[in-house]
């Protein structure tokens, strides 16, 4: 008889976890190739019901079914995979009845096997995530009165966006601005083959944090690990690259805190280990400047 499987350990299921959570970040907002990149070698019945809702918001029901069952198998209980199959079943019966039909062929919903699949898509989706897809409200940035005092000199100017006043360039760091958030990437690794900061990174990270911090009251932080290409050693003080990467996302973390003044609870750790290097890595999978970690700042929702 063979032995049962070795049950994983505690920090492989903080790093599966945070995977996870990575990923469902990824695919909520549409960006399913990199949450499938996430996914690659994660098991399990909460792995299937995010690759079927994936699936479904694509239009893919088939495949969301599959999914779903294949959940179902592992966990008899799990209640999201009845209910989304249960949901697929009810949205295909609508579909094929005469009310429907009738319903495009008057021209009351879009022609086209594909305009329908998307129409259905929407429905199943808003059913099972429920305000997901919902961007969150913007605060409207009102002009200050022409009577206004102006902010003392050094402050950062008053607004609604905390994002307005920042300014997060420097030697050696990029920052993008995007819509809703600044991506920061650093031009240089930060860490060892490990996860210890060399004093260029410890630097690189508290400079940064400190130009955050006038406005690090307001602020939320995802911080993402990386790491290079090259293969963990069997019997190192890290099991794989993915725990590599979620230690460093943590040090990095823990100085931004500090620096920053923002509270632990406004960042969000993940890590894409050796996935989507942030200098690419193709021509060299041990490229030092992979060892790094890479940041969305964004406003933080209210408390």
């Amino acid at each position: 008889m063979n032995a049962p499987a070795p049950a994983p350990s505690a920090a492989s299921r903080t790093v599966r976890e945070a995977a996870l959570a990575q990923a469902r970040t990824l695919a909520r907002a549409g960006r399913y190739a990199e949450a499938t990149a996430v996914l690659e070698g994660e098991h399990g019945a909460a792995v299937l019901d995010l690759r079927a809702r994936m699936y479904a918001q694509q239009g893919r029901f088939d495949d969301a079914d599959r999914c779903w069952a294949e959940a179902a198998a592992l966990d008899p209980g799990d209640g999201d995979a009845a209910r989304g199959r249960a949901r697929i079943a009810e949205l295909r019966a609508k579909r094929a009845s005469t009310g429907f039909g009738r319903a495009l062929t008057a021209g009351l919903l879009p022609r086209g096997g594909a305009a329908v699949a998307a129409l259905l898509a929407i429905v199943l989706v808003a059913a099972l995530w429920p305000g997901d897809g919902e961007p969150a409200a913007r605060p409207a940035v009102r002009p200050a009165p022409p009577s206004a005092a102006p902010p003392p000199s050094g402050a950062p100017p008053a607004s609604a966006d905390p994002l307005a006043g920042l300014r997060l360039d420097a030697p050696g760091v990029r920052a993008e601005r995007r819509d809703g958030e600044i991506a920061v990437t650093f031009a240089g690794g930060l860490f060892d083959a490990g996860a210890t900061l060399t004093p260029d990174g410890r630097a690189a990270l508290t400079a940064l944090g400190e130009r955050l911090r006038p406005q690090g009251d307001r602020l939320a932080v995802a911080v993402i690990g990386h790491t290079d290409r090259t293969a963990v050693r069997p019997g190192g003080e890290y099991a794989s690259n993915v725990e590599i990467g979620m230690m460093r996302a943590t040090v990095a973390r823990e100085v931004l805190r500090s620096s920053a003044r923002i509270p632990t609870t406004r960042f969000t750790l993940s890590t894409l280990a050796g996935m989507l290097p942030p200098h690419g890595g193709d021509a060299d999978p041990g490229d030092p400047r992979n060892r790094t970690v890479s940041l969305r700042v964004s406003a933080a929702g209210p408390r």
